[in-house]
């Protein structure tokens, strides 16, 4: 006779399983979910982080250019860090703007950008920067 047969008697249309089948049916259920859970990610989004070319339009958003790929679009709110290690949010980054040369409002900077892409509802997508750091 089988273990599994002398586990689980069927008897006429009804299952009975003992309890120590039960038990190892829950054990290995709740170690396959905590597996599959830990796998699992939480709410973090990977950005793909390179160096490239930004400029900011004068209503602030713009495009960030990678060294070696398609140009993101750069949010004029985007996270940014300054050249002294000082974090902001929104505003001209002051490696994109020049506030003593008026003629300079839309120069062309190296920085480095994370950014991700991201999905449409029709199915499209596009780059989007997250964050920007100044040399």
């Amino acid at each position: 006779m089988s273990l599994l047969r002398s586990l689980a008697p069927i008897k006429a249309g009804q299952v009975t399983v003992s309890k120590m089948f039960m038990a190892l049916i829950i054990l290995v259920s709740a170690v396959v979910g905590g597996v599959v859970t830990s796998l699992l990610p939480r709410g973090d989004v990977p950005l793909i982080v390179a160096e490239g070319h930004a400029q900011l339009t004068m209503r602030g958003s713009g495009s960030f250019q990678p060294d070696d790929g398609v140009t993101a679009l750069l949010p004029a709110n985007v996270w940014w860090t300054d050249s002294g290690g000082g974090e902001h949010v929104g505003g001209r980054p002051s490696c994109l703007w020049d506030e003593k040369n008026k003629g300079n409002e839309n120069k062309w900077s190296r920085v480095e950008a994370g950014y991700r892409w991201m999905k449409m509802p029709s199915g499209g997508s596009y780059p989007l920067v997250a964050w920007l750091r100044c040399p």
